[in-house]
């Protein structure tokens, strides 16, 4: 179980009065000190949680665009490699290079629309970090933040609908993986930010940048296990 399921499990006994909020508290900064290696002081309202984070979404928002932008060149730098073989009198030589075309056919094929909906998803947080920025300012309402949060969730869902559809060739399955698990992570921080906005709940708020950094780290793990076409 991930931290970040951890702590929402917690969050799920704070609300049902299980734990306090003192408990839940101590709880939190034991699990994040763990990951960090230090203790994340506790804030106060919406406001205080949003402001206090947004250098780490910006941070965050520049790891997920240097990953996504490395997905995408190393997947289109592999399509094109030399997938031609010398010709052959045999069967057994053809049969072979068939079997190798269409196996690059299909690594090419998912590359291409995996970089594509890398892209997106870096766009997303780029987006994500920006306003969150601007609503922790006050440069926008949490009206607003909402608004914009709702319109991101849709994107990210359609990206993950996109990537789920894709079949990945034997060597990339596990980056395939990675990358689903990153959108599940990104859709999870979206959802439980606007749920924050929505309650006036700071703690879903940071729960929700929790969950974006997780998708940030499986990113990064995904771009790191690609394999050539």
């Amino acid at each position: 179980m991930s931290n970040a399921d951890e702590l929402k499990k917690l969050k799920e006994l704070l609300d049902n009065k299980v734990i306090s909020q003192e408990e839940f508290d101590k709880e939190k900064s034991n699990i994040l000190k763990d990951e960090a290696g230090q203790t994340i002081p506790s804030t106060d309202g919406i406001e205080n949680k949003l402001d206090s984070k947004s250098d780490k979404k910006t941070k965050s928002k520049k790891w997920y665009i240097i990953a996504g932008i490395f997905l995408v060149v190393y997947m289109i730098g592999s399509v094109g490699g030399e997938t031609s073989s010398t010709s052959s009198t045999s069967s057994s030589s053809s049969s072979n290079s068939s079997s190798s075309s269409n196996s690059s056919s299909t690594c090419e094929s998912w590359g291409n629309k995996s970089a594509d909906n890398a892209s997106k998803m870096a766009d997303i947080l780029d987006n994500l970090a920006d306003n969150a920025t601007d609503a922790g300012s006050g440069e926008i309402s949490f009206s607003t933040f909402e608004s914009y949060l709702q319109a991101d969730l849709r994107k990210a869902q359609n990206i993950y609908n996109s990537q789920i559809s894709l079949s990945p060739n034997s060597a990339n399955v596990n980056s395939h993986n990675l990358f689903l698990e990153a959108m599940e992570n990104l859709i999870e921080g979206i959802d439980l930010t606007i749920l924050g906005i929505q309650q006036n709940d700071a703690d879903y708020i940071d729960l929700g940048v929790i969950y974006i950094e997780s998708s940030n780290s499986n990113i990064s793990l995904a771009s790191s296990t690609l394999s050539d076409c």
